[in-house]
């Protein structure tokens, strides 16, 4: 079936859709669409849906179908609008969702080679191995995420259930003397029911509703370890190629011979708030916790185009909570590196 439609799509893909916009860019946008969807999506997709799919994600933001006079008239206007960068993410999800030869990135998947960490936090380890730890201020930081949609058309044409992971690690690589150990990993394994939505407020599109169940620890045990669990809602906003997000959660109690870290709320608060906006292939993004708080933290992040393939990316945080290990510690860190898969 694949095969066939990727022959199918090699010798038609020429022939323009009815009512599309018959431009050069748009021509090559809606060539290229069919080109990487024949390859990625599921083989049960008809070739028609391909069509579709590739000529909403392709067309200017707004367009109409137009006869040949009002096609020949955008010829002299300016350049095509591009699709929201939201938008244009949540497309390429749907389309290729139901592929079970492919996981989809669920929060920003990075490679950060140097990223330098004004003061590490060693009493915990000290503690722990009742010797000194003497950790450097420059490590390796990275984090795999992923989803795979698990249901779907929960609600009447709307629900979609995702089971969710993010691994970030933080991995003192240069650090000979001590083995070149993994200061800290967590684990965040995520139960996620997303349902989209169209309407607005103060001219922001309320594109998508999530109610989640998280679990976050580190895996570790005695005193390193540190662990809790959360219900969590997101709305996410959407205006242009700017994309806002509030996720408020409530942590589920445990029992407090149990509990590895009881003030951590102190810390990451109730709700975080996160920000991001394309411009000309950059993506500026931000994320904050407790803001106006002196136990928050505040994160800024630029990615910029080096590649077919990957990102640039720096990475600045400041705050507490840039892992579970270091949730009531404040650290100031930078980094630089690559982003495979990023937010837009």
């Amino acid at each position: 079936m694949a095969v066939r439609r990727c022959l199918f799509l090699l010798f038609f893909t020429p022939l323009p859709l009815l009512g599309a916009d018959r431009s050069p860019s748009f021509s090559a946008d809606y060539q290229s669409c069919l080109a990487r969807m024949g390859e990625t999506a599921d083989e049960d997709m008809t070739l028609a849906e391909l069509r579709s799919a590739c000529q909403k994600m392709t067309a200017p933001s707004g367009a109409s179908q137009t006869s040949d006079e009002d096609a020949e008239a955008k010829q002299t206007k300016s350049p095509k609008q591009e699709k929201p960068a939201l938008e244009e993410r949540m497309t390429m999800e749907a389309l290729n969702s139901a592929n079970r030869f492919l996981l989809t990135p669920h929060n920003r998947n990075y490679l950060l080679p140097a990223v330098y960490n004004d003061s590490p936090n060693e009493a915990p380890f000290e503690q722990e191995s009742g010797r000194d730890i003497n950790y450097q201020n420059t490590e390796i930081e990275f984090q795999i995420s992923m989803k795979v949609l698990i249901g779907d058309d929960i609600f009447h044409n709307n629900g979609y259930l995702y089971l969710a992971y993010t691994n970030l690690s933080f991995w003192q690589a240069y650090n000979t003397d001590i083995s070149r150990p993994f200061r800290e990993t967590n684990h965040e394994p995520e139960i996620i029911l997303s349902v989209i939505n169209d309407w607005e407020i103060f001219g922001f599109r309320n594109v998508l509703n999530q109610l989640i169940v998280a679990h976050q620890s580190n895996g570790q045990s005695g005193v390193l370890s540190r662990s809790w669990n959360r219900v969590k809602g997101r709305a996410i906003f959407e205006r242009g190629n700017l994309a806002l997000a509030i996720t408020p959660w409530y942590r589920l109690p445990e029992d407090i011979e149990q509990d590895d870290n009881p003030d951590i709320d102190d810390y990451y608060g109730h709700y975080e708030l996160t920000g991001a906006y394309k411009r000309n292939d950059h993506i500026v993004s931000f994320m904050t916790r407790r803001p106006f708080s002196d136990k928050g933290a505040l994160q800024l992040d630029w990615s910029f185009p080096i590649s077919s393939t990957v990102r640039g990316y720096v990475k600045l945080f400041d705050g507490y909570g840039a892992s579970l290990i270091d949730y009531n510690v404040r650290t100031q860190s930078i980094g630089l590196g690559v982003t495979f898969t990023d937010i837009f």
